[in-house]
């Protein structure tokens, strides 16, 4: 064997060695991103998809992240340390998620519903405008669907009433609430700008 042989080949075993597998970048990155944008779009209340599709993009990116492991371990064994810290990120951020999944969830919805609202922004204020002048206060609810037993969607409420304390809302305020799901007790409101809100409905 040649010199040159004998230095190509070390260079050679260290490029397979320490690049991690396109497909773990893939889907390391991939599934926050495929959950945050399902939840924005019309699927991201479907029963099928909140019960099967989550929890089977969970499991591949568990996959992904053992994988990521034991490349990380490989690579260490090589002294390949830059690699190993960088394959090292995805176990350790499943570590964290493995903690509390439902915040995990909870986090990339919220994040979908958001950019679900400012997509469609233009749409509600349409819809907003339309309303009948004598209509007032305007209270207008978005149900976007969900479970049987709950569902989330948009509220506007150009008073902000919907912020306060159950009890706190006039009386007007409470006449509009009662002919949709802000008169199931126990809804729940993030604001967001220009008197809209993110809700969640237990009904």
């Amino acid at each position: 064997m040649t010199e040159r042989e004998t230095t190509a080949q070390p260079t050679e075993e260290k490029a397979i060695i320490v690049h991690l597998p396109r497909w773990v970048l893939a889907i390391g990155f991939g599934v926050p991103l495929a959950l945050i944008v399902l939840a924005a779009s019309p699927l991201g209340t479907d029963f099928f998809y909140v019960m099967i599709g989550i929890p089977t993009l969970l499991l591949i990116w568990m996959l992904a992240g053992i994988c990521s492991a034991v490349f990380s371990v490989y690579a260490a064994r090589r002294r390949a340390w830059r690699q190993c810290s960088f394959a090292l990120m995805l176990p350790l951020t499943l570590l964290l998620v493995a903690i509390d999944p439902f915040r995990f969830i909870r986090c990339c919805n919220h994040i979908g519903d958001v950019a679900h609202f400012i997509i469609l922004r233009p749409y509600y204020d349409k819809q907003i405008a339309a309303l009948p002048a004598n209509q007032q206060p305007r209270l207008v609810v978005f149900n976007w669907g969900g479970m049987i037993w709950a569902s989330r969607g948009l509220v506007y409420d150009e008073t902000d009433q919907v912020s306060l304390s159950p009890g706190s809302q006039s009386v007007d305020w409470l006449a509009q609430a009662s002919h949709n799901e802000l008169s199931c007790e126990g809804y729940n409101v993030q604001p967001l700008w220009a008197h809209y809100y993110l809700a969640s409905f237990p009904c």
